[in-house]
């Protein structure tokens, strides 16, 4: 019995969306789509060459007739909707009838498939989305879809691609996605003929999880939900000491299906906004259950956008329900210093300049000579300096002649350590862990880290490969010094890192200079206390470079106000 039927003229005028495949990933995301429709049990994704040669997605679904086979292909044929009101009572992923129809039109495509009552299955082979042979095939109950030479037939399309590597990270998140809030599906991902994610069916997203993400996720996640007669939120966010230094860690579901909200993201850092450190982001997984009625999905070719009918009680349903579950966190042990001695610094005219700590007692003018300064009116305001102190342990504050100068202390040793690196000409000294550090990660993080582990280990790392999506540090470049909290460092270099290479808008940018700049950034901790010699070593170092007015990421390393500045504002003048 044919079930896809070509829709209504009047139904496509108003779904109509001009279905654009963009890349590998959005045919993966599509057919995977088509598999959970037809209530597949496994899903079994294949590509070569990042997907540019060849996607393969096999299901054992309910499969399609000899006739659906022929129709499927066709634009706007859809078993999915019959009428625009059926929008209102969705159930399924797909419903414009657009996207095999756009796959078949880029590709060398073929797709065989058969039904519990069918003796044999149907083949269909296509090319730039004219039928070349078709004829019955043998195939268990299910559907396969294999999509050759994608945009073949479209070269300008094709060199908008990306790296091969960031393609493949595209694609694994997008299975990761679709693995995640799908777990009583078993989902097997094979890269180049090789298994790369192997997820069996199981009973709860929790067990999902940590196939997925690993262990050491899940234990920094906690779990919450919130329901009421309009809506249902649940899901997962980190703990209060487990944010991170980017988003990659950050899933958004409406109705099983993944989305990027803005609406859901600012939910989520509503409710952290009170407790979130600078700089971090919240690990969330965020499950929205709806009914359809009350959301469009059909704002956006891709289906990834939505829209609710009542966007404020979606927003503050989520931030009061993971608000409610941070605060029953226990809080943190806290660490009270005696600061109850302090000492005040007096100028030579005897008036109280700055009160500090006794460690910080007995400051005079600390002078320092350079001959042949390549900079020297940006290093004037360095040439002789007094430290007044340290203020929030992130800024040090400095008397010039000229006036006061504000030196933040984690963009000016980002500075340093950064010319430390690329002035190094001989082989990167190590320092070796007493013990290793392993590090658990998500699929596309691992995958995009694994591609570079040689050039990360030229630069005195020493990391490999552990274990299924797990990497394991034995060592760290010795001109980062000595590194008080390792798990920190090695968490936010990660991190940094994977950001640094999926950014497409750093392209010129080499693999080298991303990790040795994800290093100096992860080396040094905007909060942490120095002594004065300490914050007299930095400035010294800091004068020494060559641009030594801003963070190899752009950011200010010091603010000055000449005492001109400071009179007119005190209306001295």
């Amino acid at each position: 019995m044919q079930k896809i039927k070509i829709l209504p003229e009047e139904v496509i005028n108003k779904i109509a969306a001009g279905e654009v495949i963009e890349r590998p990933a959005s045919v993966i995301k599509e057919l995977i789509e088509n598999s959970l429709d037809a209530n597949a049990k496994y899903i079994t994704i294949e590509i070569e060459d990042a997907g540019k040669k060849l996607i393969r997605v096999i299901d054992d679904g309910t499969g399609m007739s000899c006739a659906d086979v022929r129709m499927c292909i066709q634009r706007h044929a859809t078993s999915k909707i019959q009428e625009f009101s059926d929008l209102e009572k969705l159930q399924t992923f797909g419903f414009r009838g657009e996207a095999l129809s756009s796959i078949v039109n880029v590709s060398k495509t073929k797709i065989v498939s058969k039904t519990d009552s069918d003796l044999t299955g149907w083949e269909i082979n296509s090319e730039g989305g004219k039928i070349v042979s078709e004829h019955e095939s043998p195939h268990p109950r299910g559907t396969t879809v294999e999509v050759n030479e994608i945009f073949f037939n479209t070269p300008a399309r094709k060199k908008f691609l990306k790296s091969d590597i960031t393609e493949q990270s595209h694609i694994i998140r997008t299975v990761e996605e679709f693995a995640l809030v799908n777990f009583s599906v078993g989902f097997i991902l094979k890269i180049d003929k090789k298994n790369y994610l192997t997820l069996p069916p199981v009973k709860r997203i929790d067990d999902r999880i940590i196939d997925l993400l690993g262990n050491k996720i899940y234990g920094n996640l906690i779990k919450f939900s919130e329901e009421n007669r309009y809506i249902k939120i649940s899901g997962f966010t980190s703990r209060l000491e487990s944010c991170q230094a980017s988003k990659s860690i950050q899933y958004f579901f409406v109705n099983s299906r993944p989305v990027t909200s803005r609406l859901l993201s600012q939910a989520l850092y509503e409710a952290f906004r009170d407790s979130l450190p600078i700089g971090k982001h919240p690990m969330a997984i965020i499950l929205v259950e709806i009914n359809p009625k009350f959301i469009d999905v059909n704002v956006h070719p891709t289906k990834r956008i939505i829209k609710f009918s009542d966007e404020r009680t979606v927003y503050e349903t989520i931030t009061w329900a993971i608000k409610k579950h941070l605060t029953k966190q226990s809080s943190p042990v806290l660490t009270i210093k005696d600061s109850s001695l302090q000492t005040e610094i007096f100028s030579k005219e005897k008036h109280p300049v700055y009160t500090i700590k006794p460690e910080q007692e007995n400051l005079d003018y600390y002078v320092v000579k350079e001959n042949n300064l390549q900079e020297k009116i940006d290093k004037e305001t360095l040439e002789e300096f007094l430290v007044l102190g340290q203020i929030h342990n992130t800024y040090i504050l400095l008397n010039t002649p000229e006036g006061l100068t504000i030196v933040d202390q984690h963009a000016a040793n980002e500075r340093v350590l950064y010319e430390k690196f690329l002035n190094n000409t001989s082989e990167y000294k190590i320092q070796e862990l007493l013990i290793p550090y392993t590090m658990e990660l998500a699929p596309h993080e691992c995958e995009v880290l694994k591609s570079h582990i040689k050039t990360i280990n030229l630069l005195g790392f020493e990391t490999s490969e552990f274990g299924l999506n797990t990497i394991i540090f034995k060592s760290y470049p010795a001109i980062l010094g000595e590194l008080k909290h390792l798990n920190d460092f090695f968490k936010e270099f990660v991190t940094l890192l994977v950001d640094e290479l999926l950014d497409t808008t750093k392209k010129t940018i080499e693999p080298k200079e991303k990790i040795i700049r994800s290093a100096c950034r992860a080396a040094v901790k905007a909060h942490d206390p120095l002594s004065v010699e300490e914050m007299k070593k930095l400035i010294i170092e800091l004068k020494k470079c060559n641009q030594p007015l801003c963070c190899p990421h752009g950011r200010p390393t010091m603010l000055r106000i000449p005492i001109s500045e400071l009179e007119k504002k005190f209306q001295r003048r």
